[in-house]
Parts: structure tokens; sequence; C-alpha cells
């Protein structure tokens, strides 16, 4: 893993080449942008649906790949190369670990790209963007600005070109507290919400939060409005508030924007019918799809989350987010 400063010096190096050699022979204005984002609390299923949305759409498709993700000022040269040597990786069944998809010209989060707008950090939050890019807890606090707009749009519109799409699928969780920013950034901008029973999303939060942090305490992932009432409390009722926290920044968001634009899928109901919900999803959005009998693919049933929790705990933390399972229809 590189480090914030080696990864600083390769992307400044490529920008630079690109700037020269590859930006006077693109036309970036003449590119048009419909995004569609996949959103969500982390652990909710939020992969996999985007990978199978992706690639059963009959239509081409622009996504942002790892190698844009690493090295954004370099992408287009980057990404020409590598598509010409590895071609578009969207296959559903390729390994993944906790939303990073295997393969540099494979599907990316999108995670890492935010964090290099850097004057929306200050202080110590730049401080501590020092390292690496993928700050699994990063948060922007300061709008919009003309540099972020400039930057993602530059971005963005490259992988588009290169992909001969204006439809752009983008999956990250962060983005879950930014919709509103998005829909400013990108007027025709889609969204969908994935919803995922409470009690699973909190086991698999705490198995993150062990596999990467190290410990059941320590933070893992996006941290929503509610992330300073809910850090100091036991994993269990801290994980759960958790996925309540981004389900609720996640409706008021929604609350704002028109009917067309969003639409909410349960993980449940994707794993029981997939190409169902698909069609659903397609047919909201007027995308165009295409289901053959050989293309038939099974999902992986999750392993029960009933076993995970001591009784005492499976009691406290239904107690704790009772009222977003009911209205979410989790008994």
């Amino acid at each position: 893993m590189l480090t914030h400063t080696q990864r600083r010096l390769v992307n400044s190096f490529l920008g630079s080449f690109e700037n020269v050699f590859v930006e006077p022979f693109i036309n970036l204005r003449s590119v048009k942008i419909n995004p569609i984002f996949l959103v969500g609390p982390p652990r909710s299923g939020t992969t996999v649906i985007y990978r199978w949305f992706t690639y059963y759409l009959n239509q081409k498709t622009a996504y942002i790949s790892r190698l844009a993700d690493l090295y954004p000022d370099g992408a287009y040269f980057l990404n020409w190369f590598g598509l010409k040597m590895f071609g578009k990786k969207l296959e559903i069944q390729s390994p993944h670990t906790y939303g990073q998809v295997k393969g540099m010209t494979a599907l990316a989060e999108g995670n890492r790209l935010w964090p290099w707008c850097e004057e929306s950090l200050d202080g110590i939050e730049k401080y501590n963007a020092r390292h690496l890019f993928d700050r699994t807890d990063y948060q922007k606090h300061k709008c919009i600005t003309a540099d972020v707009y400039y930057f993602l749009h530059k971005v963005i519109r490259k992988q588009c070109l290169l992909m001969n799409s204006d439809l752009l699928i983008n999956k990250s969780v962060h983005n879950t507290i930014r919709i509103l920013e998005l829909k400013q950034l990108f007027p025709t901008a889609k969204f969908i919400g994935i919803i995922r029973d409470g009690r699973a999303v909190t086991k698999s939060l705490i198995n993150a939060r062990i596999d990467i942090q190290g410990n059941s305490q320590n933070w893992w992932s996006v941290k929503p409005s509610n992330w300073e009432k809910c850090q100091l409390l036991p994993p269990h009722l801290s994980c759960g508030k958790q996925w309540e926290g981004l389900l609720n920044d996640m409706e008021k968001q929604f609350a704002q924007l028109s009917k067309n634009d969003f639409l909410y899928v349960r993980y449940e109901d994707f794993l029981s019918n997939p190409y169902e919900e698909l069609e659903r999803v397609y047919c909201h959005f007027n995308l165009k799809f295409e289901f053959s009998s050989i293309q038939k693919d099974s999902l992986k049933k999750p392993k029960d989350y009933k076993q995970f929790f001591t009784e005492q705990e499976l009691i406290e933390l239904n107690e704790s987010i009772s009222n977003k399972l009911i209205q979410w229809g989790y008994n």
C-alpha cells in the first residue's frame, strides 16, 4: 500500500502527462453525464446489487474503475491502457472484500476519489488524511466548491468518454451522506437506496471492525449524523445505531428529491427475487435490460445473525433500533 505522499506523487506525475499529451485531444465539454448512484449503510449488500445491476443492463455503461479511484488525474490514459489490456471487469462472480472488487479495471466504490478534494478538509481532518486515500471514516464538512465541481466532473467525464456512455453507475456507501451534494453536482442524478435488516448489518459491521480495525470497539466506515452519540456505545449498539443513523440520513435527503429520482431496494427481497427486483429498478429509471434463461445465477443466503449475539445483546439491539426495523418490515 502506498502512503498518501507516494500516491500523491504518482498521481501528480500521471496528471502532468495527461494534461500535456491527452487532454488537448479530447473534448470533455461535449460529454453528458447521467449518473445512477447506489447508496446505503455499509454491509447492506450494496456491492452485490451494484454488480448484478450493472451486469444485466443491456446498454453501455460507464463506471469509476479502481485505476480512476486511485489515480484520478491520470484516469483517461490509465484506463485506456487498462481496458485495452484487461477489458471491462463487470463479471458478477469475481471475488471482492468489503466492497473492493478485485482487478484494476473493475468496478470501484469511489470512496478514494472523494478525499482528493483536499480543499474541503480542514485542520485535523487534513492531517489525518495524509497516509492513505482509502480512509473509510472520511466525512466532508464543507459544501461543494468550484474546485470540487471541476475535479469530479473532469474525472467522471473522462470515464464516460472512454467507455462511450453517458450512463454512469457508481456505488459507494460513503455517498449515503452526500446525496444532496451529488444532486447539486449532477442535476440528472438518480439514486438507489439499499436497505437490509439492521441486525444482520450490525453483525457484519462488528466483523468488519475486527477484520480491518483489529478491535470491535474501533469505529469503521461512514459516520452518520448521530455519530457522536453512538460511537462510545458497546459494539452491538454502536453498529446498530450506525445503521439506523445512516438510514435516517438517507431518507431525509431522499425526501427532498422527486420520487422519480430515487428508489428503495430491500436486500432480502433482492436475494429472494433478484430478477424481479432488477426489472423493477430498470423500469423505474427507463433502462434497457434483457434476462435469458442461460444467465440465471443464484445468490448465497447470508448466515443468520441470531447465533452471533448473546440473548441479552439481541434484546438490547432489538430495543435500540426497533422503530427502524418495524418501519422497513423486519420482525
